[in-house]
């Protein structure tokens, strides 16, 4: 028999035993040894790799033998003689479930390729030390019908941890057998799996993951970097919710395509023991997957044999053989694939797989000659609820055919409608493009050379079932432009995945609030001047701003509000020690007792290139003097970690006593080239005895009321940066906003709720956009008993809202209005505003929101709304009364 090793091919000559280079049958004649294939897993979320790692496993359509290997860090293998029909996939594992790419017709011109995407409930990121209690729970909303497993390191000491899932949160319902898993010291990874049927979920209802020690202490999971990475849960520590955050906790749920057996007399974790034989019952049409778990096995390294047989006891499938190592007598484990046609089954039905060893490579024995011994055994069936329908895309191709115009061409085993997605500049960058049902190919023209582009592309099948590739990115040529080229150690042959998306900033509501507590130097423009910063020397306040400063600014320190910011940066000395440190910085304010308030603040934390990320923190603290918050008690948030990026925070208390200290956790590890953590723009919010959500109503008086809002009309609605609406029966009394970069990054608004006979109630404020503390360029707040009816704005350079209008009437008792004036605001009152809206006399301002693009006021939004006086009020009036 002809064999041919791959130079340099990890397992090839394992491949070449398994798999013979020549005519079908295995002749000695000369005959291509096949082509090599390469195919990568991410997440769906976060465009990166998962860990911890998995298995892959890959065969010839109908072959006796399944191979199988490992992958690199970067979530790829390899497999080097690939010919004729293959199916592909990797192994569960972890928050790995498999996807399977079948019947791809493997491309002997070239290298072969394929990316799975693979969807989880949330991907957490950048993971940073806790918060600790007894009892953690992590709420979800579901989207499948099925739990599979759920993974987290836990950061406390080593120990044996409980896991189970419940409906709704705490003290919810338990569902399913309670689950054990082992872990700590941020070295274990910690891992659940549910077993078919165990774990029914209904999609759109909340669930909860509840962990806690088997001993009883507390303990400390790791939690997503940017506390609020998920809108359909959150962490409850001993009880408490922290809307916050969200564990770092990968949830794994059954996907539609791809559904598990049922094992029978199996225990929780789905093993038999001392048994000659395992039971199942598949819950789909077909098998296109079967995984083994067998102990004990003699040798080192051998080959798994199946074989399955129905209740008749008649062959269905097998004998089907996969390479398993590992220690002497201790357990085996093996994948094997289908064809999707090669062995359908009845759903419900009971079967039988036998399972026996040879050494490897060997003869299969006769039938008379198998010897099936007991055995404990672990068995995974995986089977499509549609046979075939799946579709997918593999051997992606990325070519220029001009500076202008890319071509994208593909491979598919089902023949699908494909959708191609582009992100970019240009009239053809952010546009979503149509490929008709069986077509592999298209050209998109009229993009910008030298700029780069990312695209996706899916692929709907015959039935709807969906294929989803990464997200890609390209950069259109250009004579002065170096091309983008794939990151080692990615093979070539890859179409370049975008960058992994990286954490971004709590997508918080707008701030409602009744008035600010007074700070001393909230911004640092005066260095830590009413701030206590420890331990002495750690904290300082530098001046970024102006020559001489560059170094410091590219190390974390630059801030957009000023000329300075707080915190710290640390470089390496000449030998790396530990530098392990933390410290506070903080201040005493005025509270009322039992009022909530909201701290808020800018955060940046940031390493050099190529550091550990995750390695300074910040976190945000409020409560009476000497209550332990700066170390992470009941007054503190989580740590938070933004990447080199700045962000901004929250954390809300109630204060407890009319002194309050309110300030920062900082933190950082190791000795790096550089690292720092900075504050900045730091606001603390009275959001009063109980604080209403933003677009919470004012209260319903007793009796009916006298004037409502009705009738309401959208007057603009042109794309903007920020936004802010008055809640439901509240009118706007003030108007302001901020610009900078080219962005609207603040709006603020003054409400007040409409009372009986005309009055206003106690005013309110809203805070929104990116920047929602900042300071603000242009402010208007109308005279008692005015309500707006209209605003405009203007943008001068370099990018401020120097010219506010607001018109407004002042409001009659009836409800009914009366002349308009307007009020000017911002540093330019003379010009004319760019952008305005003017409403109809009978009706109020009730929204507000700007755009901003070079220099100009590019956009507005608008709503309002008509002040009715009610029937029972009128007639009241009509009384006299």
């Amino acid at each position: 028999m002809r064999r041919c090793i791959h130079a340099g091919a990890a397992g090839a000559a394992v491949w070449a035993s398994l798999f013979a280079c020549g005519a079908e049958g295995g002749d000695d004649a000369a005959a291509p040894c096949g082509t090599r294939l390469f195919y990568r897993v991410l997440g769906s979320r976060t465009n990166a790799p998962p860990l911890p790692k998995t298995r892959s496993a890959w065969t010839q359509d109908r072959r006796e033998t399944t191979a199988n290997t490992g992958m690199a860090d970067e979530g790829f293998t390899e497999y080097p003689f690939c010919s004729g029909a293959m199916d592909f996939t990797f192994v569960e594992d972890y928050a790995i479930y498999p996807r399977l790419i079948s019947d791809a017709r493997a491309d002997a011109t070239r290298v072969n390729t394929a990316d799975m995407v693979i969807d989880r409930v949330y991907e957490p990121d950048g993971c940073v030390w806790g918060l600790d209690g007894r009892e953690l729970v992590q709420t979800f909303t579901a989207t499948q019908d099925e739990l599979v497993s759920a993974t987290l390191l836990v950061a406390s000491e080593p120990g044996t941890f409980r896991a189970a899932l419940v409906d709704g949160g705490p003290g919810g319902r338990p569902i399913g057998p309670v689950k054990t898993f082992a872990s700590g010291h941020s070295m274990t990874w910690g891992h659940v799996r549910w077993a078919a049927g165990q774990a029914p979920l209904v999609p759109g209802r909340v669930y909860g993951i509840r962990m806690w020690r088997a001993d009883g202490k507390k303990w400390m999971p790791y939690l997503h970097a940017t506390g609020d990475a998920y809108a359909g849960g959150m962490m409850y520590v001993d009880g408490r919710p922290r809307p916050e955050s969200d564990m770092a906790v990968w949830i794994v749920e059954q996907p539609p395509d791809l559904r598990r057996g049922l094992i029978i007399d199996a225990d929780e974790e789905g093993w038999v023991y001392n048994a000659s034989a395992v039971r199942f019952a598949p819950r789909t049409p077909n098998v296109r997957m079967l995984w083994l778990n067998v102990a004990p096995v003699e040798e080192e390294c051998v080959d798994l044999v199946i074989r399955i047989t129905n209740v008749e006891g008649a062959l269905v499938a097998g004998p089907k053989r996969s390479l398993a190592c590992g220690p002497a007598q201790g357990p085996r484990q093996a994948p094997f694939l289908f064809a999707t046609d090669e062995l359908p089954v009845t759903t419900g039905a009971v079967y039988t797989l036998e399972a026996f060893a040879v050494a490897h490579k060997a003869p299969l024995p006769k039938e008379e000659d198998v010897e099936i011994r007991p055995r404990d055994m672990q068995l995974r069936v995986y089977g499509e609820p549609e046979p075939g329908a799946l579709p997918a895309i593999f051997n992606l191709t990325a070519e220029f055919e001009s500076d202008s115009r890319l071509r994208l061409e593909w491979s598919a085993a089902v023949p699908s409608v494909t959708t191609v997605r582009t992100w970019g500049p240009g009239t053809n960058g952010n546009v979503s493009f149509m490929v008709e049902r069986g077509r592999t190919r298209i050209v998109i023209p009229k993009l910008w050379a030298g700029h780069e582009y990312d695209f996706t592309l899916m692929s709907a099948g015959p039935t709807g079932m969906t294929w989803r590739t990464p997200r890609y990115r390209v950069r259109m040529p250009r004579s002065d432009v170096r091309p983008i080229v794939q990151t080692p150690p990615y093979p070539p042959e890859f179409v370049t995945i975008a960058p992994a998306a990286r954490s971004e900033a709590p997508d918080y509501p707008p701030v409602r609030y009744r008035g600010e507590a007074a700070l001393v130097n909230p911004d640092f423009e005066e260095g830590l001047t009413g701030w206590r910063a420890e331990p002495d020397g750690m904290l300082h306040a530098p001046d970024v701003d102006g020559e001489g400063r560059e170094e410091l600014r590219a190390r974390g320190a630059s801030t957009n509000w000023g000329r300075r910011c707080a915190g710290f940066t640390h470089a390496a000395g000449p030998e790396r020690e530990q530098v392990f440190a933390t410290g506070t910085l903080s201040q005493e304010i005025a509270t009322v007792p039992g009022r909530t308030y909201a701290l808020c603040a800018m955060v940046r934390t940031s390493v050099a290139p190529g550091g550990p990320r995750g390695d300074t923190r910040v976190r945000l603290f409020a409560g009476e003097a000497g209550a332990g918050i700066a170390a992470g008690g009941g007054g503190s948030s989580q740590w938070y970690w933004t990447d080199g990026r700045w962000m901004r925070f929250q954390h809300r208390f109630t204060a407890e006593s009319e002194t309050t200290v309110a300030g920062f956790g900082f933190f950082r590890w190791r000795d790096l080239d550089w690292a720092s953590a900075y504050v900045d723009l730091v606001r603390v919010y009275d959001l009063g005895p109980a604080p209403p959500a933003p677009d919470e109503g004012a209260p319903r008086p007793p009796s009916a009321p006298s004037l409502v809002l009705a009738d309401p009309k959208t007057e603009r609605w042109d794309p903007v940066e920020a936004f802010l609406e008055a809640p439901p029966g509240f009118v706007i009394t003030g108007i302001g906003a901020r610009a900078h970069y080219d962005n609207i990054t603040t709006m603020w608004l003054k409400v007040q709720p409409l009372l009986p006979g005309g009055a206003l109630g106690e005013p309110e404020h809203l805070r929104g956009g990116w920047e929602a503390d900042a300071g603000l360029e242009a402010q208007i707040e109308l005279p008692p008993g005015y309500v707006a009816t209209g605003f405009g704005a203007g943008i001068a350079p370099e990018w401020d809202v120097k010219r506010l209008r607001v018109w407004a009437r002042p409001l009659e008792p009836d409800g009914s209005l009366g002349e308009e004036r307007e009020f000017r605001g911002g540093k330019d009152l003379e010009s004319g505003v760019e952008r305005e809206v003017r409403i109809e006399r009978g009706r109020v301002l009730t929204s507000a929101g700007l755009n901003c693009m070079l220099n100009d006021c590019n956009g507005i939004r608008a709503a309002s709304a008509r002040i009715v006086q009610t029937a029972a009020a009128a007639a009241a009036s009509h009384r006299g009364e």
